[in-house]
């Protein structure tokens, strides 16, 4: 307690301890005396306050000066009590030491403001409390322009509309959530991963909210840019494979424009001989718009195979696919004396998928099977696909072959470089299973049980498929 001028004129043993002065020296000073020289001004604005009778009590953080000249922390409950009869107005106080709780706080600033990540902290009305150094310099403000603001007065209304619906989602939740928020700057757009969370108080209720964000900006740049180079990777994959199967394209080219050829000299010759008959000469020109469209056809499919052109899923028929692969490589079949065996389930679901990169896989696959049945010479070389439904209801194509058949470590030949061929790469596998994966399946070999091996794949069947924009997941209905 102190007189109405300050000056001490009782204390407990623990307030005597805390400043180091016994009672006769403590009751010579007054509070301005012990409290630390930069505190002094916003000590005397409480007291002023209390005098003129604006306030009942106040409390107040400040530092003390101890007798040996250090620093103690100190949360002050102060209030003026009046006068009565005899008694003059005098103070009485309460002191709480919080040095600790302020060494605590300091680290615990110290690692926010040090943190390589923006953190923030709002009140329940979307006004910022508290943002760190890193936040300041991601998101180009002061702290002047941020402090008690919403984002809605910061920030542009799209980008400020998308961080306070995120906000209420957490606050009507009460619980933690992850989001992709998209930051417009001068330099472009920066995309973060941005974590927040409620804040509870002792009666479990929420006020406020904290948010700790992660600049995935150059990830998702690098992403992207490995996506282009997995592309021209598989182009050269393709390109490599359609040069393996020249003669064969030739073959399919060749014998519709042979019956073109054919058909032509027989009209030539009908003409010659004045042999006008209608249904003759239609069926001649019938078979030659025939041979025409399926070279034409063969040629817009090889054209589609190795085009540069960026991914473009759609509903596929597996079987249709299939069978186009077929198509090109048939003559690789008769010329290496394999026989095919089919094994096609009626009435599949259509799988999502790109069609150029789902033929990619099979070619790939049906090539390494013939060429695993090239030193094959007392047994049939036979190779089968099969297509059905699993037991997850995704499409399974399997393709066997009665060639060599792999080692105990099936999984190695998926691995990149990792060829038995003179004169492969070593990619063509590894580039299946990246393609399959991506269209959300997967690609595996096993043994086959008499000779040979069997490699599966899987496509998920198609389904409706909606996009949650805000935040940025796919999500099957």
């Amino acid at each position: 307690m102190a007189d109405f001028t300050g000056r001490y004129f009782a204390a407990n043993s623990v307030f005597l301890n805390m400043l180091g002065y016994t009672e006769s020296e403590l009751y010579q000073l007054t509070f301005v005396d012990v409290t630390y020289e930069e505190d002094r001004e916003i000590n005397r604005n409480w007291v002023r306050e209390l005098v003129e009778g604006k306030r009942r009590h106040f409390e107040i953080e400040k530092r003390y000066r101890r007798k040996d000249g250090t620093l103690v922390w100190v949360r002050n409950n102060v209030a003026l009590v009046p006068g009565m009869d005899a008694v003059e107005p005098f103070w009485f106080g309460i002191v709480e030491d919080i040095t600790e709780h302020k060494r605590v706080e300091g680290e615990l600033r110290a690692f926010l403001e040090n943190s390589p990540n923006p953190i923030f902290l709002k009140d329940r009305h979307g006004r910022y409390l508290y943002v760190n150094k890193e936040f300041k310099r991601a998101l180009r403000v002061s702290e002047a322009q941020i402090k008690n603001k919403r984002d809605d007065e910061v920030f542009s209304e799209e980008q400020a509309a998308g961080f306070q619906t995120n906000d209420r989602d957490v606050l009507e939740a009460g619980v933690p959530m992850e989001f992709e928020e998209v930051a417009v700057q001068e330099d472009g757009q920066h995309t973060s991963i941005v974590h927040k969370f409620p804040l509870f108080n002792a009666e479990g209720e929420i006020y406020a909210l904290g948010g700790i964000a992660t600049d995935i900006t150059d990830r998702t740049r690098a992403e992207k840019e490995l996506l282009i180079l997995k592309d021209e990777l598989a182009r050269v994959s393709r390109l490599t494979t359609v040069g393996e199967l020249t003669a064969s394209i030739a073959h399919e080219i060749n014998q519709p424009l042979t019956a073109v050829t054919n058909n032509s000299n027989a009209c030539l010759r009908l003409l010659a001989d004045h042999n006008l008959e209608a249904g003759v000469l239609r069926r001649a020109l019938e078979e030659i718009v025939a041979g025409a469209a399926r070279a034409s056809a063969v040629i817009t499919q090889i054209r589609a195979f190795i085009k540069k052109a960026p991914t473009e899923k759609d509903k596929l028929e597996i079987n249709e696919v299939i069978q186009e692969v077929l198509t090109l490589i048939s003559r690789e079949l008769y010329e290496n004396g394999v026989l095919l065996e089919r094994q096609s389930a009626k009435d599949l679901p259509l799988v999502m998928g790109d069609r150029v990169q789902v033929q990619q896989v099979l070619l790939n696959l049906m090539v390494n099977g013939i060429e695993a049945m090239a030193a094959v010479k007392n047994r049939p070389r036979l190779l089968s696909v099969q297509t059905q439904v699993n037991e997850s209801g995704n499409i399974l194509v399997a393709i066997r072959d009665s060639g060599t058949g792999l080692g105990l470590d099936t999984d190695r030949v998926f691995t990149p470089f990792f060829t038995t061929k003179a004169n492969g790469m070593g990619m063509g596998l590894a580039i299946s299973r990246s393609l399959v994966e991506g269209h959300g399946g997967q690609l595996w070999a096993e043994r086959n049980c008499s000779q040979g091996a069997v490699f599966y794949f899987t496509l998920p069947a198609a389904t409706e498929v909606r996009y949650d924009e805000r935040s940025r997941c796919l999500c099957n209905r």
